[in-house]
């Protein structure tokens, strides 16, 4: 009893406040006062680390956790995820990391989610008891040091994902032996997959997708515990080796867009019980859907999607209970199985650009084995026909709704968005030959964010007073008249609306610049008549188009499917067309700070135009041809830094093109054509290139300039000209001599423009987002 008392007094004085040691707080004070030094903004640093101060023990600060080792508490695991909300873009250098390197005791390292830039930290290796090391959603760039893997031993999970990581996966990386869990997707990874990675037999989850890695896949492994494997949107090419589909342990499979392919996929009799299976992109071409599928009773996702599969749809098919079921993009054809009807377990069903015909019987409610109905319904780019029932309206968690580009009639809002039945958050039915009016009970609208019903027959609009949410509003090629309904003007949240091709009549009302939101307004090929409003002149979202900014938010709207394992339905990135500079154009709106645009062409506008909108700096695109507009080009245009395109042709303007039109840099395609303009075409690096003489075709004869070769000292002088003189003829026939002699390429601003898509992933498809899967989680702290 004496000796028990005695050893409890030895752990007590060893330790007498629970402290972890000195030089382990000091390593950590060290760190915090790196983040704060020099860069006050750090709010999320100031609230996530609020209580690390010396006055109490680390083993109490946010994101500390302690374990008591021989006689003294030591530091455990450090969990310093951050969250968006908490941190500022701006970042931190990976260099202050350099004090937790001291931490050897760590045995867990959460740094995901902090915008940490620059390269990965060889020190990283120092810590040599880690089993857990989170280093996602950073700016992390460079190459992988290959020592990290030599020196850590013992380390079972590694995510980096969703960083910039470049070069090749380092071969040592089969050092790992004891790596149960790895993560690389989102970064720049190149080369191939080394063999080494395959042989590491306790790995249960590998994910790589989402990067530049190419080659095949290695055929030879000794993954005998692997359950996951995503190698998605990547450039793996060759034949997908058979050991993928022998294994025993293998539930999660996404191999899609790759060049990757699957040969004989009707002859296989996989060994494998998937739960989750992505072969999209994978050269199938078979007769039919592989008929081995039946037997996987456990399949919740099943995406094979822009394959060759023809034949119909199968029965056996139709009555399995799969969660998420796309096969868009194939050579599908006939009806749909009216057991399609009955299952209960298909949450989200795309069946999108096929041939598959007849009408759409999906009887679906709230019953005992289907709770929610369809939460995600995409038929379009079919042949259906008929006209929408009650089946529609009895889909009562339905969010996503897509029946565009078919043949489909009726009178579609009679059971859609009514009082009684709910409304989805996104609605497309354009390309059909609905007719009758858009009503939509405010009751049941609250959450619509997306409504396109363009190309349709529909005569009129009823919405109610507040949409709070609604985003994109998409009425053009359709039946309304009338005047622009006042509902419109209402919704404050709009950041496209489009009524073009219509028979609105009347003023353009000026209520419309309470729009605070607006970037897209298309109000072209109607009957509209007046003057152009002044107040258009305030549409803020065209004055400061957020840059970046995602469209309609999509981040924010809560995959159905919620867990760990599934990948959740993709969410389709919503298009939307405009007349862009001289064609019709489809325009991704991942991201609208690309496109903001004013359209009001083809109506009876008379009057002059605005000085106001030359505040429009944002404005990209501006249409205001044929129309009956007088008076001059508003000199405040050359204030619209960002306008690549404008279109006044088929007026009845007048007088000089201002010269601030000469400082508009990111101009490619101006049309000034039937107009009664007059004077000297302005230069300037971009005016100099705009030489299309049917861009200035039938104006005044006094038009002059170089762009239409016709130099201004053989053009009769006017009074307004002679009070603001060019430079004489000699400056003329310098400006003529440069532009004769100037080598003409492609514009600059167009060469801006491609350039800032192509970072956007404007002339590629995005690569389909996928939930999040988290083999543990933490709360958010970051620093």
């Amino acid at each position: 009893m004496i000796l028990l008392l005695f050893m409890m007094m030895l752990l007590i004085w060893g330790n007498p406040c629970g402290c972890c040691p000195d030089d382990q707080k000091a390593a950590l004070l060290e760190f915090k006062s790196l983040i704060f030094h020099g860069n006050s903004s750090f709010r999320g640093a100031e609230n996530g680390l609020s209580n690390w101060n010396a006055s109490v023990s680390c083993c109490e600060w946010s994101g500390v956790y302690c374990h008591f080792h021989r006689h003294q508490f030591i530091i455990k695991e450090l969990q310093l995820r951050g969250s968006e909300s908490q941190l500022v873009e701006t970042g931190v250098s990976a260099d202050v990391l350099t004090p937790l390197f001291r931490l050897t005791s760590l045995q867990l390292l959460d740094l995901s989610g902090n915008y940490i830039r620059g390269k990965i930290p060889p020190g990283i290796g120092n810590l040599t008891g880690l089993q857990g090391l989170y280093l996602s959603h950073n700016y992390f760039t460079g190459l992988i040091p290959p020592g990290l893997f030599s020196a850590l031993p013992h380390l079972q999970e590694l995510r980096c994902d969703w960083n910039s990581l470049e070069g090749n996966i380092p071969i040592e990386i089969g050092n790992l032996t004891n790596l149960e869990l790895l993560s690389m997707d989102g970064s720049k990874l190149s080369g191939e997959i080394p063999a080494t990675l395959l042989q590491i037999n306790k790995l249960k989850y590998l994910s790589l997708q989402g990067n530049l890695l190419s080659g095949e896949i290695p055929s030879v492994q000794n993954m005998t515990q692997l359950v996951v494997l995503e190698l998605e949107n990547n450039f793996l090419s060759g034949e997908i080796p058979a050991w993928l589909f022998e294994s025993s342990t293998m539930e999660s499979l996404f191999l899609g867009r790759n060049n990757l392919t699957l040969t004989n996929a009707n002859q296989m009799a996989p060994k494998s019980a998937f739960y989750q299976l992505s072969l999209i992109s994978c050269n199938i071409s078979s007769d039919g859907i592989p008929i081995w599928l039946a037997n996987q009773t456990d399949l919740a996702v099943l995406d094979l999607s822009s394959n060759r599969i023809t034949g119909n749809f199968p029965r056996w098919l139709a009555e399995q209970p799969i969660n998420e079921l796309v096969l868009a993009d194939n050579l599908l054809q006939g009806t749909l199985p009216p057991e399609l009807a009955s299952n209960g377990g298909i949450q989200t069903l795309d069946l999108s650009e096929n041939n598959f015909e007849g009408e759409i019987f999906l009887n679906r409610g709230t019953n005992e084995t289907n709770q929610s109905g369809y939460s995600m319904l995409i038929l379009s780019d079919n042949i259906f026909t008929g006209s929408l029932g009650t089946h529609i309206s009895n889909m009562s968690y339905l969010f996503y709704l897509d029946l565009s580009r078919n043949q489909l009639s009726g009178e579609a809002f009679v059971f859609l968005c009514q009082r009684s039945y709910s409304c989805p958050e996104y609605i497309n039915l354009s390309f059909n030959t609905f007719h009758g009016n858009i009503s939509i009970s405010s009751g049941k609208a609250y959450s619509l964010k997306v409504l396109e019903v363009a190309h349709n027959r529909f005569s009129n609009i009823y919405l109610p007073q507040y949409l709070e949410e609604l985003q994109l509003l998409d009425l053009r090629e359709n039946r309304i008249s009338g005047e622009i309904p006042a509902c419109l003007a209402q919704i404050s949240s709009l950041q496209i609306l489009s009524v073009g091709n219509n028979f609105l009549r009347g003023p353009i009302p000026s209520n419309l610049s309470n729009l605070r939101s607006l970037q897209i307004l298309d109000l072209s090929d109607n009957k509209l008549r007046g003057r152009v409003p002044n107040h258009l002149g305030n549409l803020r979202g065209m004055i400061h188009a957020p840059p970046d900014s995602p469209i309609l938010g999509f981040a924010q709207i809560n995959n159905p499917i919620d867990s760990a394992w599934v990948s959740g339905p993709s969410i389709p990135t919503p298009w939307f067309e405009v007349f862009w500079k001289t064609h019709n154009e489809g325009l991704p709106n991942n991201h609208l700070g690309l496109y903001t645009l004013l359209d009001l062409s083809n109506n009876q506008l008379s009057g002059e135009i605005p000085n106001s909108l030359g505040k429009l700096r944002s404005l990209k695109v501006l249409n205001l041809s044929h129309n009956s507009l007088t008076g001059p080009i508003p000199a405040s245009f050359g204030n619209i830094k960002e306008l690549e395109s404008l279109d006044l042709s088929h007026n009845n303007l007048s007088g000089d093109i201002p010269e601030s039109m000469g400082t508009l840099l990111q101009i490619t395609n101006l049309q000034l054509s039937d107009n009664n303009l007059s004077g000297q075409i302005p230069t300037g690096s971009q005016m100099d290139r705009m030489n299309n003489p049917y861009s200035y075709a039938n104006n005044d004869a006094r038009l002059c300039g170089m762009q239409i070769l016709k130099p201004c000292n053989d053009v009769a002088i006017t009074p307004t000209q002679e009070a603001a003189p060019r430079g004489g003829p000699e400056r003329d026939e310098g400006l003529w001599f440069s532009w004769m002699t100037a080598s003409i390429g492609f514009p600059a601003g167009f060469v801006t423009t491609v350039l800032g898509m192509y970072g956007f992933g404007y002339f590629h498809h995005d690569p389909k987002l996928r939930r999040r899967r988290r083999m543990m989680k933490r709360r958010a702290i970051g620093f």
